[in-house]
């Protein structure tokens, strides 16, 4: 339990002015849980004891949780497949790319447009991200983001020209757009949500280490490489399925934590709806909320595009080494045809233990922001290593433990991205989708680099080009407000050293 103080970056001083204003109008604090719902306004004359006493017993009655409201479990479960999905589906075109580029009979550079059509969809759905869900809601907006998917798998799957297959991942990247960030939102709110996000990226990584084995086997035996976006296909429809029953009356029973208004007395709300209004003018400088849209209060803060520029980097170095790791061993090291493809589900088997068995110890016992910075640090050495060392067994022992460190870096990112005073929860879902929108920008736009390079100079670049990524998103990293320290210790004024780590 803790009091509430503003954190934006912007107006330090502004906010203390309003805690300090706060504190000599009311002898009743708004006191705000660890997922950032304030619970009811706690009288100033009850001892410090009782005061936490009742905090305890309000804030259970008021998180959101597995149970709470009681089809939060068929939801949990139903993001997990759905991610699972994903994964399984991004991961097929690292351990397919040499059989596409043969079967169509085009270089690196073509075989990376896939990449950025599926970018240009997922930022098609980005632009217009306020507006879905009021238009659909959560129940109907879930399932039809997986309906264009499907639209995706079915096109592959035909083996078509390439230009209406590049047109298919198109649709992909409109389908997931609209999955993504409601399940990322969904998740963040729910009390322990680094362990639930653990378990949702976890099984990104789970289905991105099962895919390449399934493609490479299934090639080897001499099924046309199209035919395996048929099992994809039939996972997405009952992804779809789920989504669409389990989220039944979401809009309803999810209403109160939507926004930062979620209380239930009346003196708490008129504290809130001043808290929210502080907030507001504090980050995005916007007089009223009323005559300035999400979309724009969202694009006005800087928080929100130093995340999207993390993620940008993030994805894009990721799926880089994922879809050209085993086209550098093949023209780098002479590997094995047959087997390197098993790589690639080396370096996703690793993505998936980091973020199932790091994620919650991180957050726990490092930090936030303190564990984004270690795990970011390792995973460039390791790479760096696979670059200087031509053994080919070492190579793989290598890439496999950076994706461990790389796997936790994602799901700690939404974690903080959710801590009360970084983003206005009203906001939240469009900054969010934003965020989403230049990863999947960056999963798109650096593996056609690399592509275009692979083309001129070679595909070593892969390595040199995660390197830089990675130190440029670090260096994004430092950049945002230390929201984690501030919120522990109670203050918005911290030294250098503080601000950092």
């Amino acid at each position: 339990m803790r009091r509430f103080s503003t954190t934006a970056n912007e107006s330090h001083h502004s906010d203390r002015q309003f805690q300090q204003s706060d504190e000599t109008q009311s002898n009743n604090p708004i006191f705000i849980g660890d997922n950032g719902i304030a619970l009811e306004t706690i009288s100033s004359n009850t001892s410090d004891d009782s005061s936490r006493s009742g905090y305890s017993t309000q804030e259970s009655s008021h998180l959101m949780t597995s149970t709470n409201p009681p089809k939060n479990r068929w939801r949990i479960a139903s993001t997990i497949l759905f991610n699972f999905t994903s994964g399984f589906s991004d991961a097929a075109p690292g351990a397919l790319l040499p059989h596409i580029e043969s079967y169509y009979n085009i270089n690196y550079a073509i075989t990376s447009c896939i990449w950025v059509s599926n970018a240009v969809g997922f930022i098609l759905i980005a632009a217009f991200s306020h507006k879905i869900q009021p238009w659909f809601g959560k129940r109907n907006s879930l399932p039809i983001g997986n309906a264009l998917s499907c639209v995706m798998y079915a096109i592959v799957a035909s083996g078509t020209k390439f230009p209406v297959v590049v047109l298919g991942f198109f649709f992909g990247g409109c389908g997931l757009a609209m999955v993504a960030a409601q399940c990322n939102i969904f998740l963040s709110r729910l009390d322990k949500q680094s362990k639930y996000l653990a378990y949702y990226h976890g099984s990104y990584g789970i289905g991105a280490t099962i895919s390449p084995l399934i493609a490479t086997s299934i090639v080897n035996s001499g099924v046309s490489w199209n035919l395996f976006y048929l099992i994809l296909l039939g996972l997405m429809v009952i992804t779809a399925i789920n989504l669409y029953f389990s989220f039944q009356n979401a809009d309803e029973d999810l209403k109160p934590w939507d926004h930062d208004e979620a209380v239930h007395s009346s003196s708490t709300s008129v504290e809130l709806e001043n808290l929210d209004s502080r907030i507001t003018n504090t980050t995005n400088n916007a007089n009223t909320t009323t005559q300035t849209s999400e979309m724009v209060l969202a694009l006005q803060s800087h928080v929100t595009w130093l995340i999207a520029f993390f993620c940008l980097c993030y994805q894009g170095a990721e799926v880089s080494l994922a879809g050209w790791i085993v086209t550098f061993l093949l023209d780098y090291r002479h590997s094995d045809a047959n087997s390197t493809g098993y790589i690639a589900s080396g370096l996703w088997g690793g993505l998936t233990l980091g973020r199932l068995l790091l994620t919650r110890p991180i957050h726990k016992y490092i930090g936030l922001r303190r564990g984004v910075f270690i795990v970011s640090l390792v995973s460039i050495i390791l790479v760096l290593l696979t670059w200087v060392v031509p053994v080919i067994v070492v190579e793989a022992v290598l890439v496999s433990l950076a994706g461990i460190f790389i796997g936790p870096n994602y799901p700690l990112l939404i974690t903080y991205a959710a801590l009360p005073g970084l983003i206005p929860r009203k906001i939240q879902v469009v900054s969010i989708t934003i965020m989403t929108a230049f990863g999947s920008t960056g999963g798109a736009l650096f593996p056609f680099i690399v592509g275009v390079l692979s083309q001129k100079v070679g595909t070593f670049v892969v390595l040199p080009v995660f390197i830089v990524l990675y130190a440029f998103m670090v260096f994004l990293w430092m950049l945002l407000p230390n929201t984690e320290r501030q919120n522990k210790q109670n203050q918005t004024q911290l030294n250098f050293w503080e601000r950092i780590w």
